[in-house]
C-alpha cells in the first residue's frame, strides 16, 4: 500500500511539474503588437472611386495608421484631410521610382512635410539602372545622397524591394549590393516579405543576415503551391496572412530581434477589402 501511494506521489508531482512547465512556456510567449497599419495601394481601385469610403472602411476594420502610394487623384493637401476625417495617420509614403527621386526630390519632401510622415521609401529602380555590379552601386550612392537630404528635412529614406531585386548580379544581387554600398545613418530598407519567400528564401533568414537594415516590412503572404521563381505570378497569388506559405510567427519573431520599427500589411488581391480585415484579425492573433 506504501508503494501505491508513493507512486501515486510522484505521478501527481510530474503531472503538477508539466502544468507548471506549460504556464511558464505559455507566459514566454510574446503576442505580436507591431505597429502595424495598411499600405494603401491594397485598396488602390476603391480609392480611385471612393477615397472617403475607401479610408473610413480601413479604419472600421481595425488599422489606425497608413503608408501611402500616391493621392488618388487628390492634391497631397486634400489627401491629407481625408485621412484626418477617417482617423488614419500617415506613418509612411511611398513617393514614386527612382527617376522621381532623382528628378523631383524637392517635391517628395514638401509632400512629406504635409504628411509628416517617418520614411519616405522608392519602390522601385528602373532596370536599365539596376543593370551590373556598378550600376548597382551608382543607384546605392544616389541611396546615399537622397537620404542625407531627406534626414535633413527631418525624414527617414528607405527603399523597398521587389523580386528583381533578388536576382543574380555576378555572385551577388542588386539587393545585396544596395545594402553594401548605403550608409546606415543615411538609408533604410524596406522587405517585402511576399517577394523574398517567392523567389526562395526564407524571410527570417534574409532578416537576421542584414540585422539593423531593415526598419519597415510589407506584411504580404503568397498562396501555397507557387513555386519559387522569378516569373511574374498573378495578383491572386497574394492571400491574407496565415493562409499562405510565410511562417508568421517565425518571420515576426525575427523582426523583432533586427530592430522593424514599423509594419504594413499589404494585400494586392481582388479581394484585398475583405483581405485587410482577414489579416488585421490574424496579427491580433500571432503568438511567437
Amino acid at each position: 500500500m506504501s508503494s501505491r501511494r508513493e507512486f501515486i506521489k510522484t505521478i501527481t508531482a510530474a503531472v503538477a511539474g508539466s502544468k507548471l512547465v506549460q504556464v511558464a512556456m505559455a507566459a514566454d510567449e510574446r503576442s505580436f503588437t507591431g505597429p502595424f497599419g495598411v499600405q494603401l495601394y491594397s485598396l488602390r481601385e476603391q480609392l480611385q472611386k471612393d477615397v472617403p469610403g475607401s479610408l473610413n472602411h480601413i479604419r472600421e476594420v481595425g488599422y489606425t495608421t497608413v503608408e501611402t502610394a500616391g493621392f488618388y487623384g487628390l492634391k497631397p493637401e486634400d489627401f491629407k484631410r481625408e485621412l484626418d476625417k477617417a482617423g488614419l495617420t500617415c506613418t509612411g509614403m511611398h513617393s514614386g521610382d527612382d527617376n522621381r527621386f532623382r528628378e523631383h526630390l524637392e517635391e517628395i519632401i514638401a509632400e512629406a512635410k504635409i504628411f509628416q510622415s517617418l520614411h519616405v521609401s522608392c519602390p522601385w529602380v528602373q532596370e536599365e539602372h539596376r543593370k551590373g555590379a556598378e550600376g548597382c552601386k551608382r543607384v546605392a550612392a544616389e541611396f546615399n545622397t537622397w537620404g542625407k537630404k531627406l534626414q535633413a528635412a527631418g525624414f527617414r529614406f528607405s527603399y523597398h524591394n521587389h523580386d528583381a531585386d533578388f536576382k543574380p548580379v555576378g555572385s551577388t544581387t542588386a539587393e545585396d549590393i544596395f545594402i553594401a554600398e548605403t550608409d546606415p545613418e543615411l538609408v533604410d530598407f524596406e522587405l517585402d516579405l511576399y517577394f523574398v519567400q517567392k523567389v526562395g528564401l526564407v524571410p527570417a533568414g534574409y532578416l537576421k543576415k542584414y540585422s539593423g537594415r531593415f526598419k519597415q516590412l510589407h506584411l504580404k503572404d503568397i498562396a501555397k503551391g507557387v513555386q519559387p521563381g522569378f516569373r511574374e505570378e498573378p495578383d491572386t497569388t497574394c492571400v491574407p496572412l496565415g493562409t499562405g506559405q510565410i511562417d508568421w510567427p517565425r518571420t515576426l519573431a525575427a523582426a523583432a530581434e533586427v530592430g522593424v520599427k514599423e509594419y504594413y500589411v499589404e494585400d494586392e488581391s481582388p479581394t484585398a477589402w475583405e483581405g485587410i480585415a482577414k489579416s488585421n484579425a490574424y496579427l491580433k492573433s500571432v503568438r511567437f
